[in-house]
């Protein structure tokens, strides 16, 4: 009776996955492969592989129980489908992950390959627990859970990856890819990043990750083929790293992507990153994400095309970091086209958003709108006065600038034609800093900026060679000694219909020739 519905389990599988699995059904325990052996079963599920694909494709079926393996190989037209209760366990013998040409070992590989995928309510378990593969961020022994390059049409659905000892999924060079509903942890060891991505027509939905470095992170390796044509929505992630990152991989560039109602959480308890409140000052938790959204085009591609909407997130320390720079190549890149709305963040440190390009590349076609940022507050008078470094060839991540940043809003600097539209500050306790700070920006527009609670003596809003600002629908809830502070050399200033009723001082007078005010209700006198 088990083994009839499980063979009606696996037709149904297979009905739902026609493109993958045609009308053969390789149950493995047919082929003498048993369940909780204690021994490799390797050779014997590789060659059921092999004759699944020879024959023309079809499903191979792994019934409930655990079974160790070293590297299996999917082939052509192979559904791997794992049973509920089934578990395949790495083997903790390196002999049985052979050397591959290029690429880092996995427990499952595919190689230029089509018509695959892994399916059913089993669980991947790479073993990445066991101390063998722990040999040293370098060490060439640590292993995916899963590797796809240079493949296509690809399925994976359903099932869990857990224990990876490197990265847990990755999708390299592939086309026309589905990932859905699965669920991922990795915690065992450093670089367990979740969803690694690199190729084209791919979408990833309704998965569960939690991992210690990146949880979604997109590649792009090849100058001549970009990370295009990319649908991320309804997962939920959480990262001792960068929740949802582009890059920092950027050769080819990224284009046509968009992310959509997605939950960013804190991450679980792990033995890697329990340091961040004793070695950053002014981080509020133990385990954090770093980056809740981190974008990021550093070697020589173009990001253009991007839409991100619907994300909450808490217990991060940089909600958003968007990062235009020229790390190792001597190509120089384009950022622009980038859209991000309705967006809910709660920040933990004084490393706040910024988005910024480096001198004389600008990050442009820019716009953030309807979002509510929770900051924490904390900040000092003297991290207005820091000078923040360019560090312009250095790896991009939310601490490139140092502990804190003289803005608890946002740090913009070279960027043109962005527009900050109805965002909302909300300060858990009192900060010193500005809101907002540009630094050689041009072409900016700020809509419908507001700030609970801004305390600060410092200006609300501070610029520094700033061209063509406009700022209108600005409101504030209780009164503000200073609006606006320049530095530099700024002009084309435009203050439209803002209610300043509470605002003391609107501007410092070595600005004041280069602002023009048109309707804006004014403080009384």
């Amino acid at each position: 009776m088990q083994k009839t519905l499980f063979s009606i389990l696996i037709l149904l599988v297979c009905i739902s996955h026609p493109s993958k699995a045609a009308s053969f059904i390789y149950n493995v325990a047919d082929y003498g492969v048993k369940a909780n052996s204690g021994k490799s079963e390797t050779a014997s599920l590789q060659k059921i592989i092999d004759l699944c694909s020879t024959n023309g494709g079809g499903t191979v079926c792994i019934p409930t129980g655990t079974y160790i393996s070293g590297t299996l190989f999917l082939k052509n037209n192979v559904m791997f489908f794992l049973d509920r209760g089934a578990v395949l366990r790495g083997s903790s013998d390196l002999n049985e992950y052979p050397e591959l040409r290029t690429h880092r070992k996995g427990l499952i590989h595919a190689e230029n390959v089509h018509n695959i995928g892994i399916c059913g309510s089993g669980v991947i378990d790479a073993n990445g627990n066991d101390t063998v593969f722990h040999g040293g961020a370098k060490s060439p022994d640590r292993i995916y859970a899963a590797n796809f390059e240079g493949c296509s049409q690809i399925d994976i659905r359903n099932v869990s990856l857990i224990n990876a000892s490197y990265w847990t999924l990755r999708i390299s060079d592939c086309d026309h890819v589905q990932i859905r509903g699965i669920t991922i942890r990795s915690t065992s060891y450093f670089n367990n990043d979740g969803i690694d991505l690199d190729g084209r027509n791919i979408t990833v939905s309704d998965c569960i990750i939690d991992c210690i470095d990146d949880a979604i992170c997109l590649k792009s390796y090849y100058k001549e083929r970009p990370c295009e044509n990319i649908a991320i929505s309804n997962c939920i992630v959480s990262s001792n790293c960068n929740a949802i990152k582009l890059g920092t991989a950027s050769r080819g560039g990224f284009k046509n992507i968009a992310i959509s109602n997605c939950v960013i959480k804190r991450p679980e308890q792990n033995d890697y990153f329990d340091y961040k409140k004793y070695t950053i000052p002014g981080v509020t938790a133990n385990y954090t994400n770093n980056s809740g959204i981190a974008l990021e085009i550093v070697d020589g591609g173009t990001m253009e095309q991007i839409v991100i909407n619907n994300i909450t997130m808490f217990n991060t320390l940089t909600p958003i970091f968007i990062r235009y720079g020229q790390r190792h190549s001597p190509l120089v890149g384009m950022m622009k086209g980038i859209v991000i709305s309705n967006i809910t963040a709660t920040s933990n440190s004084l490393m706040s958003c910024s988005i910024t390009g480096i001198p004389n590349q600008y990050a442009e076609n820019i716009k953030l709108s309807h979002i509510i940022l929770n900051c924490p507050g904390g900040g000092r008078k003297e991290h207005t006065l820091r000078t923040i470094p360019e560090v312009e060839n250095s790896y991009p991540e939310n601490k490139i600038f140092g502990a804190d940043l003289p803005a608890y809003g946002f740090f913009i600097r070279h960027v043109r034609h962005l527009t900050l539209e109805d965002i909302q500050f909300n300060l858990d306790y009192k900060d010193d800093r500005h809101a907002l700070y540009f630094d050689d920006c041009r072409d900016i527009t700020i809509d419908k900026v507001k700030t609970v609670s801004h305390l600060s003596e410092s200006a609300y809003i501070r610029t520094n060679n700033v061209e063509n600002l406009m700022i209108r629908g600005f409101s504030t809830e209780n009164a503000l000694p200073s609006f606006l502070e320049n530095s530099g050399r700024s002009s084309g200033i435009k203050l439209i219909g803002n209610d300043f009723s509470e605002v003391s001082q609107l501007y410092n007078e070595e600005i004041g020739q280069e602002v023009k005010e048109v309707g804006n209700l004014l403080e009384n006198k």
